[in-house]
């Protein structure tokens, strides 16, 4: 049989000129290294002793809690919008790492270790507290399903801090009071569009007239919004969720206020910035919702969402089927409008008068 030419390389050889054995070896991180020995068993030993710390020596590159975080973050806000991008950053860098040390070993975070960290925030509401224990609780899991620790520590641990108010809308009389206080502002059309459609802020601010149908029966099509990245404005046409594209019928008094306003529009939006008529900026609607409030002189407290809360409450109370209200809400899960429904309809006095009254004849 044939024999290849190519030469079998030989464990070791004999260097002449420092009459020692050489044994060249390549380690983990792909350098090469002689070993040199007066004997073949003395570089055999060599050898072994080189190895050994080779695969004991490196550390891991996530092995604290400021890589592995970092890295994590970068994964978990690549599609997620700014303001969820904001919220995770903030906890990670205004809370988390300065609290726990940016070298600390991710193996040295324990259970303890946890409430400690949420003793230290208990001043915040519980809203921001749920917030940071999310956060946290990601990374740990995160690090856990990889193998980088054992078990994560923040199983079993409960944000505290008071829990936000329910949200109360705004009676008839209040909301009667409202529009005739912003009747022939410019923000009359961004008030209304908010409490006789339920759309959201960034809904509202983005709406083009290419997307208002006046004619026979009178409708809005949700499909843009305008948000606020820092100090720049952002016209998209990707809203909070898939149920958020939907078609509202709009009752006579908004039916009315666009078709004055569509006669003498010159920009593309219902409620542009008053300058350029562009899309607003987040300065711009500070000063625009600074005229709904003077407006009301502060009787009643308002946010653009209690508007919208609003207009999902009333909806609930005239018995409307709940997956219609999920529609024109444009809520993704039906839960989110059982909330309002069960609490205006459900347990309204009118639906428990008639139980009460035959419990206890």
């Amino acid at each position: 049989m044939a024999q290849s030419s190519k030469r079998a390389r030989p464990d070791m050889c004999w260097i002449e000129r420092r009459k020692m054995w050489r044994k060249r070896v390549t380690l983990s991180d792909g350098r090469s290294h002689d070993i040199y020995g007066k004997t073949q068993k003395e570089v055999r030993q060599k050898v072994q002793d080189i190895i050994k710390k080779d695969f004991v020596a490196p550390v891991p590159k996530r092995d604290t809690l400021e890589r592995f975080a970092n890295e994590w973050l970068t994964v978990k806000t690549a599609n997620l919008s700014y303001s969820s991008t904001c919220v995770y950053t903030n906890a990670l860098n205004n809370h988390i790492l300065p609290y726990f040390g940016k070298h600390t070993p991710l193996n040295k975070i324990k259970p303890m270790d946890v409430r400690a960290f949420m003793a230290s925030v208990a001043p915040l509401s519980h809203s921001s507290q749920h917030k940071l224990l999310s956060t946290l609780s990601q990374i740990m899991q995160t690090a856990f399903i990889n193998d980088f620790i054992p078990k994560n520590p923040c199983l079993g641990v409960k944000a505290g801090g008071e829990k936000p108010k329910p949200k109360v809308p705004l009676t008839t009389e209040q909301q009667q009071a409202l529009v005739a206080a912003v009747r022939g502002t410019r923000v009359e059309l961004f008030v209304l569009l908010c409490l006789y459609a339920g759309l959201r802020r960034e809904e509202a601010l983005g709406l083009l007239w290419e997307s208002v149908n006046l004619k026979g029966t009178p409708y809005i099509t949700v499909r843009h919004t305008v948000t606020f990245e820092g100090s720049r404005s952002v016209h998209s046409e990707k809203l909070k969720s898939k149920a958020a594209y939907r078609s509202i019928p709009t009752p006579k008094i908004l039916t009315d206020a666009l078709v004055a306003a569509s006669k003498d529009a010159k920009s593309p939006f219902v409620v542009p910035a008053a300058v350029t008529g562009k899309q607003i900026s987040g300065r711009s609607f500070s000063r625009l919702w600074d005229i709904v409030e003077n407006s009301t002189g502060g009787q009643f407290h308002l946010t653009p969402h209690i508007l919208r809360h609003t207009y999902i409450t009333e909806l609930c109370a005239s018995g409307m089927d709940i997956k219609k209200i999920q529609y024109l809400a444009g809520h993704e899960d039906v839960t989110m409008t059982l909330r309002v429904y069960s609490h205006v309809k459900a347990n309204a006095p009118s639906e428990l008068a008639a139980i009460i009254e035959s419990v206890f004849s």
